[in-house]
C-alpha cells in the first residue's frame, strides 16, 4: 500500500503532523493539531514548510500507480 500522506511542519510550534496528499492544494486550510494555528496552503507563501508540503503532495499525486479517489468514495 502506498502511503499517501505528506509530512507538514508547523511554522509556529515546529511540530510535525501529516495530511493526505489529495487534500493539500492551493487554498486548502488545516489547523495544526498541536498549537491550533490555522495554516493556509499557498504556493506563493514565504513559508518554506508550506511550499515543501505543496510540492510533496503534488509529487505524490503525480506518482505512477497513484489513483485519485472518485467522488463516490467520499
Amino acid at each position: 500500500m502506498i502511503d499517501d500522506k505528506v509530512k507538514i511542519k508547523c511554522s509556529k510550534c515546529s511540530m510535525m503532523f501529516r495530511e493526505r496528499a489529495q487534500r493539500i492544494r492551493n487554498g486548502f486550510q488545516k489547523q495544526c493539531p498541536h498549537c491550533l494555528k490555522l495554516i493556509t496552503f499557498d504556493s506563493s507563501s514565504d513559508d518554506n514548510n508550506i511550499r515543501r508540503a505543496l510540492k510533496s503532495a503534488r509529487e505524490l499525486r503525480q506518482a505512477p500507480g497513484h489513483v485519485e479517489p472518485s467522488a463516490a468514495e467520499h
